[in-house]
């Protein structure tokens, strides 16, 4: 009982640091899918996202638990077939250079949000420094590092309880003027392919963070060893992210005629300055961390997938990869690529969600409270009576 506890809260904190990074933390991506939609949309959205991220979890965790694959990114074949998975695959690898721009414009946002100075010196900061780290060798720097993620969370939580019990207006009032912020283009709003519809929008939004996330939690899910270890882990995986979704959600619309005032790129450190500027600085040291330790990753996983590590091949493919998004990131603002870049990016990722409720159906073979029998071929000596 206490092992399976310790397991369920290690796979629940490891998958909601592992999602809750630097472009969490900016603010953008949460108040663009689930705050700038105004009525009820706040409170209902996250109730689906618990959902959807529920889903995600459970399934990826039961595969990684059952399957215990050689090699975590056989998933996208297990879930999408030999075909589709494949182009799935090759777009999750291009999704993650798209993805490391949203990394470069959050480190200029945030030098140029709180420091006031040009965006480019926060870009080309970062992609200086993390080329050098991973030409060099990335994983001793990332395992020191990777605890940014929790301090992340932990400001976060302070922030957000201290808004919501301090702040003098509701939310619901803090988000009255929110329509009208969009469309004098304050803040940016949620779309697929220019439908800004609130559902379709979150949709692809998780379907993003599945597109990034599927390989992380099928080999996370192989330390799930009981169906309640499978289920536990999905149910806290996804109520963390949640409460992280409501807690930044709700900092920022108690803040938003401020957040609005500047039009933020980094709005949860405007939020943060305008009511807890105590904490506007290290909250701005943790940011560009985070996305440090996120672009690291992200720039090691690209070149990795065409040259061996620490390779000569590996190291210019990730310099030209650090130049062209230094280069863009410096000219489009973060609030642009996040409304750009995520929702092209989810498209795979609800192609996976797809296939992980088919399979999660299709594929019980065998699947009782322990994991380790899940999906056996059936015992063809089995004997009628044993049937």
């Amino acid at each position: 009982m206490k092992n399976s506890n310790i397991t369920i809260l290690t796979v629940g904190g490891a998958f909601t640091a592992y999602c809750i990074g630097a472009g969490f933390a900016s603010g953008q991506e949460t108040l663009q899918f689930f705050g700038a939609f105004g009525g009820m949309y706040p409170f209902i959205l996250p109730v689906t996202c618990f959902i959807l991220m529920f889903l995600f979890c459970y399934g990826t965790y039961r595969a990684g638990a059952a399957k215990h694959f050689s090699d975590p990114s056989m998933a996208y074949t297990y879930y999408c077939g030999p075909y589709l998975g494949k182009a799935v695959d090759w777009f999750c690898t291009l999704s993650i250079a798209l993805c490391t721009l949203i990394m470069f414009a959050g480190s200029g946002a945030t030098v140029n949000q709180y420091l006031g100075l040009p965006v480019y010196a926060g870009t080309i900061f970062m992609g200086v420094i993390s080329v050098i780290i991973v030409c060099l060798g990335l994983e001793k720097v990332t395992d020191v590092l990777g605890c940014a993620g929790v301090i992340i969370i932990a400001i976060m939580f302070v922030v957000g309880i201290y808004n919501v019990t301090t702040s003098p207006v509701t939310i619901i009032q803090g988000q009255e003027h929110v329509l009208q912020y969009v469309q004098e283009g304050r803040i940016m709003q949620g779309a697929f392919m220019g439908i800004h519809e609130p559902f379709i929008a979150q949709l692809f939004l998780v379907g993003a963070y599945i597109t990034l996330g599927v390989v992380f939690n099928v080999a996370l899910g192989s330390r799930c060893h009981s169906q309640k270890e499978i289920v536990g882990s999905a149910f806290l995986s996804a109520a963390f992210f949640t409460l992280g979704v409501i807690l930044v959600l709700a900092t920022m619309l108690l803040n938003l005629d401020y957040i609005a005032s500047i039009k933020a790129q980094v709005p949860m450190l405007a939020a943060i300055e305008n009511s807890l500027p105590a904490l506007a600085l290290p909250f701005s040291i943790i940011i560009l961390i985070g996305v440090f330790t996120t672009i690291t990753g992200y720039l090691w996983a690209f070149g990795r997938r065409f040259a061996e590590d620490k390779t000569k091949k590996q190291r210019i493919i990730v310099i030209v990869v650090a130049i062209i998004g230094v280069t863009i990131a410096s000219y489009i603002p973060l609030g642009q690529l996040v409304n750009a870049i995520y929702p092209i990016v989810g498209i795979a990722g609800v192609l996976l969600l797809i296939g992980i409720i088919y399979r999660m159906f299709t594929d019980k073979e065998g699947f009782h409270d322990d994991v380790a029998e899940t999906f056996a071929p059936a015992n063809t000596n089995t004997s009628t009576t044993d049937r």
